[in-house]
């Protein structure tokens, strides 16, 4: 990623974010942020892979993807980085949000069980296909496929689909 501008900064406690323009979009009125972390995870990176919905991570390679809402999160051991916000406020609902989430995955580590393997990635089509795939619309949107594509980003529950 490389960054045309940055847009703005912004210092928390245990954390600062800056929001970037990346070189391939700078017309663009959405941004990318970078959550700097003053207190590294990459110990923790196993456990949010067990705890968040959605999470890809492979052990060892330093980094889980989490698909959430239509943003793509990645934690990395000194950041995390969150895809297409709008700005500032949006940026530091969003950091604030996962800030809490690894302050709470620090604190119940010893209840969870880590994920020291390769956990499959769940693509829009393998939850398709766990869907009926008759179209009916009672989820609320019009077919199959659009509403796994919602599941996918986390922007619905799979319980949201009263066939399944």
């Amino acid at each position: 990623m490389t960054e045309s501008f940055i847009r703005t900064a912004t210092q928390q406690p245990g954390y600062s974010f800056r929001l970037v323009n990346i070189e391939c979009m700078p017309q663009s009125d959405h941004f990318n942020v970078i959550m700097e972390l003053r207190e590294p995870i990459g110990d923790l990176l196993p456990y949010c892979a067990a705890v968040l919905p959605n999470c890809t991570y492979v052990h060892g390679t330093g980094v889980a993807n989490v698909m959430d809402q239509g943003h793509i999160v990645g934690l990395y051991a000194d950041k995390i980085t969150i895809t297409d916000v709008s700005g500032p406020e949006e940026a530091a609902q969003w950091c604030e949000r996962y800030f809490q989430k690894i302050q709470e995955i620090r604190r119940n580590r010893e209840t969870i069980t880590p994920v020291l393997h390769k956990r499959p990635t769940v693509t829009v089509l393998d939850i398709y296909r766990k869907l009926p795939q008759t179209n009916c619309g009672r989820c609320g949107v019009a077919t199959c496929m659009a509403f796994a594509a919602k599941v996918f980003r986390g922007e619905s529950p799979l319980s949201e689909c009263p066939e399944v």
